[in-house]
């Protein structure tokens, strides 16, 4: 590897944690696109997407939440493609030896939201002094720039310096344990799917699930069919169980926060959105959450009402400092009702006082976020991964780029569309909206398109073989193929899969489970077992 490649490697990284691109997270973060990247910074793209694609199954289900992150995905995912393409480290064995990667890059987010802590004096400074202008070089400039040495730069002489000694480490130790960690490489793929069914397998889901199983195991689809397939299915299942009675609309009657002013332009509008959208989290720490982000996103409204270095203008920054986190595109709305009642205390509105514009904030965040993170994390995010998962399993560079093109449109459009109703439609819309119903009727349809293409996702991925035979000579009897594969094909990695579930379900934490499942793909291949 040449010092500008890993060079490469250290931007798309840090891009994937950064808020410089906005929909990084969402992109670059994941696997089955960071796999493309890097491969194509390799010049095997092909390749890359191969190994990505399967990284990617490990972490499908995983959820940040609250500020939290369970494990770092995208360092798993570099330093698995790195591998397989430079060293001819076969996927499976690329995959175990990733985990562990993925676990202690998982300590870069902690890191980053503890150390992102010592911005906010400095923020408080900018609000106390009215300096509106200068409020983005403490949510973006210093927090983004601390990040790169936080991650790029580890993340450079790891992938220059690092992977070849892995590589000699793996040399040394010989082939049967690369073959062991075969062996663990397949079982890992449970833990994600086994994750995803926690969101999913639920109610009438749960058949589905084995629907899309059995459809690919006896009818020999591929996951592009079932895909299409499950559409229909879910499609033709949600217009036959839906009632009769009408759902609650919302009421477009409803009496706005504010009344039509002018003040604001659409492109102030959208500025604000977009700055939301982008950087909410440019400095996430424990301390404030998003709350500098919010920040942040009132500038642009603030410009136009107050003069620079005002008291008002310090007052009015002052007022949105403290801590908020929300869900961003869902929690978009938010700051656009923020914005619009900002405006109307500006025209002098009587209601619009700091108390009431804070109540709004706090009262609606919790609700939208737990409504946020369960749709776009939950929901959207695992069913666009697994279809397009499927559609990459043989390294098709399509899989990537349409699932790039596709969730980047999504979450843009979702956080603009969002802050806009807030801003425009008041906090009564906000609450009809929510309960309309309208939220349900789409999880419980996602839930069985995904109970589908997960079925199909445990039959093509995870991978449970016995090696057990009896007998010698021409009278050998393979518990596997002779007994198992004949009842159902596929019945041990379903049977994992759902065993992973159940211990998910029942409380064990990831980090437990993984660690099971790496125990037992040790023993069972060193012992013959597992093959």
């Amino acid at each position: 590897m040449t010092i500008f490649q890993a060079f490469l490697i250290s931007i798309v990284y840090f891009l994937a944690n950064s808020t410089l691109i906005g929909v990084g997270f969402f992109t670059l973060y994941r696997p089955l696109v960071m796999g493309f990247v890097v491969g194509l910074i390799l010049g095997n793209p092909t390749l890359g997407t191969q190994i990505g694609a399967s990284i990617n199954i490990l972490y499908i289900g995983h959820i940040s939440a609250g500020g939290t992150l369970p494990s770092d995905a995208t360092s798993a995912a570099i330093i698995g493609v790195t591998l397989g393409i430079m060293h001819d480290v076969p996927m499976e064995a690329a995959l175990a030896i990733a985990v562990p990667v993925g676990i202690l890059g998982a300590f870069l987010w902690f890191g980053r939201l503890t150390f992102t802590t010592m911005f906010v004096p400095y923020a408080d400074k900018l609000a106390k002094e009215g300096k509106a202008s200068k409020v983005w070089i403490a949510n973006v400039l210093l927090p983004q720039a601390f990040l790169y040495v936080l991650s790029g730069v580890p993340m450079f002489l790891i992938v220059y310096f690092g992977v070849d000694y892995i590589q000699a480490f793996l040399n040394i130790l010989g082939q049967h344990v690369l073959g062991v960690l075969i062996v663990v490489g397949g079982l890992l793929p449970a833990l994600g799917l086994g994750l995803t069914l926690k969101s999913i397998f639920q109610g009438p889901a749960r058949v589905f699930l084995f629907l899309g199983f059995l459809l690919i195991q006896y009818f020999g689809l591929n996951i592009i069919s079932l895909g299409f397939l499950s559409v229909v299915i879910t499609i033709i299942y949600v217009q036959a169980s839906s009632k009769e009675a009408p759902q609650k609309q919302m009421d477009t009657q409803t009496e706005t926060v504010h009344q039509k002013s002018g003040l604001l332009s659409r492109r102030d509008l959208v500025r604000s959105s977009l700055i939301w959208g982008f950087h909410a989290q440019g400095a996430y720490n424990y301390e404030r959450m998003q709350g500098i982000g919010f920040m942040h996103a009132m500038v642009p409204g603030f410009k136009k009402f107050y003069e620079e270095g005002s008291p008002e203008m310090a007052e009015a920054l002052q007022r949105h400092t403290g801590f908020f986190n929300t869900s961003n595109q869902f929690g978009a709305m938010i700051p656009g009702l923020a914005m619009a009642m900002e405006e109307q205390r500006y025209l002098g509105v009587e209601g619009m006082d700091d108390a009431s514009i804070n109540a709004i904030k706090t009262g609606l965040m919790g609700p939208i976020a737990g409504i946020g993170d369960t749709v776009i994390q939950g929901v959207i995010l695992p069913l666009l991964l697994s279809f397009f998962i499927g559609m990459s399993a043989d390294g098709n560079i399509a899989g990537p780029i349409l699932y790039s093109i596709i969730i980047t449109a999504i979450i843009l459009g979702m956080n603009h569309l969002n802050y806009m109703m807030g801003y425009h439609r008041g906090s009564e819309a906000i609450l009809n909206f929510l309960e309309s119903g309208t939220i349900n009727k789409v999880i419980e349809g996602a839930k069985i398109l995904g109970a589908i293409v997960i079925g199909g996702l445990i039959a093509s991925y995870v991978s449970v073989n016995l090696g057990i035979t009896i007998g010698s000579g021409e009278d050998i009897f393979n518990l596997q193929t002779d007994i198992l594969d004949v009842i159902l094909p596929g019945m041990l990695p379903l049977l994992l899969t759902l065993g992973t579930y159940k211990l998910i379900d029942k409380g064990w934490n990831t980090t437990k489970v993984m660690l099971l499942l790496i125990v037992l793909g040790i023993i069972g291949g060193l012992a013959g077992i597992l093959v």
